[in-house]
């Protein structure tokens, strides 16, 4: 059976109510984003006979045959006629971009109770108010109203993202773009007056484009149903939750956000913990996670990390986040260090970490990962490309290390102003990620094992 959710993902045609060629409007940047939709757009402004090159109707009733979805953006005092236009012509999903409802006070709430008891009447599935809607890579459409002058969109990929905030939902997708992450899907359900986070979830657990799921959440609706959704999807993908709100101020900006509460932090983390999830403490540490779950393909087993590094500092600090995520760090086994004794000077350190130090070279690198990995779950490869010993086939190096060897490995590029920018998404592209700093590698690391699973 079909999930409800997927309509709005694939809809065959599509109205955008409020749709305009104003520049400061939402209802242009939608039109504008949805020029790559496969599907069928049909804008709706009585003021225009023609947008974007497309027959614009004065009213959603004036448009001929069968429309899957309506998205309204449109000013709250006229989302009630619209909304009323869309009973008559039988529209079954819609998404409100509109905000001024419960998150805007008393008069808001009544009007958005209103409408839920109305879509609950006629049957009519709704995102939102106050929301993005959807954005699906697969098919293009969206229905964001984000500027494509000034947002960079994230390529097709298997990540998808489940936020309470626009906001969040835009700048991890940019994020993303930015590290050439791909994303699948991404839905930002706003106030949440039907469709909500476990909705969401439940939708991508059996979605084939999505391999992981990076969720922001403030609250929400129904606490067991999500920690039964939550059960279910971490169980066969990774699922990052970054919960906001967590202490009195923060709690007291998200009931002016959505309209919510932010409820006991204690109960959301332990409800995470139970549900298989892994939680995300802050916009960085999810932004990590969802990097190192969309990137790497082996599973982290166990917890013994291996660093291998040409700066003895970096390696230190890698070491002290290592013991605070969990890791141990054994001995490199006498026989490896026998074998690598052979092809090493001297002065190189063969414990745990290994240290190439400044003389080390990308082939130095590759043997001491062929050598030493197989006796470790994983590894954070710290590369200092200020030395002149170090090139940019490291990046190649690395990861065919890691591929061989199926274990996971996290790199930390630094030194070298944009030489180590170029090398760090050299190694990116190859399927490693990257990471500014070695705690960050090593913390990246410790989403893979606690969530026992990475992407098919």
């Amino acid at each position: 059976m079909t999930h409800f959710l997927h309509e709005f993902f694939y809809p065959r045609t599509v109205a955008v109510i409020g749709a305009t060629d104003k520049p400061t409007k939402p209802g242009r940047a939608i039109m504008e984003n949805l020029a790559g939709f496969t599907g069928e757009v049909f804008p709706v402004n009585p003021k225009h006979t023609e947008l974007f090159g497309r027959r614009c109707y004065p009213s959603i009733t004036d448009i001929p045959g069968t429309v899957d979805l309506a998205v309204i953006a449109l000013p709250v005092i006229a989302v009630e006629a619209a909304f009323a236009e869309i009973v008559m012509k039988k529209i079954q999903r819609l998404i409100m971009i509109t905000s001024g409802f419960a998150e805007a006070g008393e008069e808001g709430k009544r009007l958005q109770e209103r409408l839920r008891q109305a879509a609950i009447k006629y049957g009519i599935r709704i995102i939102g108010p106050n929301s993005l809607g959807v954005f699906n890579t697969k098919n293009g459409f969206t229905s964001f109203f984000v500027s494509p002058e000034r947002i960079m969109k994230p390529q097709p990929g298997n990540l998808s993202i489940i936020s309470q905030s626009g906001a969040i939902a835009v700048i991890m997708m940019e994020a993303m773009a930015r590290n050439g992450i791909g994303i699948a899907k991404a839905i930002n359900y706003g106030n949440r007056v039907d469709v909500d986070e476990a909705d969401a979830l439940d939708y991508l657990t059996e979605d084939d484009q999505t391999s992981a799921v990076v969720m922001y959440i403030e609250s929400v609706g129904d606490g067991r149903k999500f920690l039964q959704t939550a059960k279910k999807f971490a169980s066969r993908k990774p699922l990052i939750v970054w919960k906001a709100g967590k202490q009195e101020m923060g709690a007291s900006a998200v009931a002016s956000h959505t309209a919510t509460l932010a409820g006991r932090y204690a109960l959301y983390e332990a409800a995470i913990r139970q549900s298989g999830a892994v939680e995300a403490y802050s916009f960085e540490h999810a932004l990590d996670a969802a990097k190192v779950v969309s990137l790497l393909h082996h599973t982290c087993v166990g917890n013994r990390l291996l660093i291998v590094t040409n700066g003895g500092g970096m390696a230190v600090a890698a070491a002290d986040a290592a013991a605070r995520e969990g890791f141990v760090m054994p001995p490199v086994p006498e026989g490896v260090r026998e074998v690598l004794r052979r092809s090493f000077p001297a002065f190189f350190v063969l414990n745990n970490p290994i240290d190439i130090t400044g003389s080390g070279s990308d082939d130095d690198y590759y043997r001491a990962l062929t050598e030493a990995l197989p006796h470790y779950d994983a590894a954070v490869v710290i590369v200092l490309t200020g030395t002149t010993t170090v090139t940019e086939k490291s990046a190649e190096i690395i990861a065919r290390a890691c591929k061989e060897l199926r274990k996971p490995v996290a790199t930390c590029m630094l030194q070298g102003m944009r030489y180590a920018e170029d090398v760090e998404k050299s190694v990116q592209k190859l399927g490693i990620p990257a990471f500014p700093s070695p705690e960050r590698a090593v913390r990246a690391l410790a989403v893979l094992r606690r969530s026992g699973c990475t992407l098919k």
